[in-house]
């Protein structure tokens, strides 16, 4: 009988020092993904940072390269000027959740629900992206072709090939931006995945 005890109680010891083992691994794991998400928000944020100054800087740069330079109208550049206030308006207003320092830290289904938001965003932006730059490059290209006339056909290649420079630079940025949000959204799914398993 005393066997018997010394071994349940043997027995309890080895499983209070192997849930004590997976506790500290949870642990661990725990502060990783906290670790990974707070990296992915931080490059996101940064990338938001990036254009927004990029943007702003645009607003002057315009003025002196549409109006002074090539003599172009007032209205478009007003209109290029709104454009990049609505750019910069986007990235503060759905990089507030990636700016948040304690979303990381929170409640991890509550994290993951925010980011697809911010994502999903992120994604619908272009249909509205896409057109306002559209309009915008055929406004540009307008404006050229009336004030240079015959010339034109110097002027288009270039244009041309700044404008699908730009499309590839911003997808380019674009599906980064995506690939960052699907990553933190993954690295979520993937640690609930293991702690319902443990």
């Amino acid at each position: 009988m005393n066997t018997n005890n010394f071994e349940l109680e043997e027995m309890r010891q080895q499983m209070a020092i192997l849930q004590n083992k997976l506790n500290n691994q949870n642990i661990v794991n725990d502060r990783f993904i906290r670790r990974a998400i707070k990296h992915g928000m931080s490059t996101i944020n940064k990338r938001y940072l990036v254009i927004s100054i990029i943007a702003l800087a645009m607003i002057p740069y315009g003025y002196w390269a549409f109006v002074v330079i090539n003599g172009l109208s007032i209205p478009l550049w007003l209109a290029s000027s709104v454009m990049m206030l609505m750019v910069v308006a986007f990235c503060f207003f759905n990089g507030r959740a990636m700016r948040n320092s304690q979303l990381a830290e929170g409640n991890l289904q509550e994290t993951m629900r925010q980011v697809a938001a911010a994502k999903r965003r992120d994604n619908n932006w272009l249909w509205i992206g896409i057109p306002m730059a559209l309009a915008w490059a055929i406004w540009v290209g307008w404006e050229m072709a009336q004030k240079i006339g015959a010339d034109i056909k110097f002027f288009m290649p270039f244009f041309i090939i700044c404008s699908v420079a730009g499309i590839i630079v911003g997808l380019t940025v674009h599906f980064r931006t995506q690939r960052h949000y699907r990553d933190i959204i993954e690295q979520i799914e993937d640690f609930e995945d293991k702690q319902a398993v443990s």
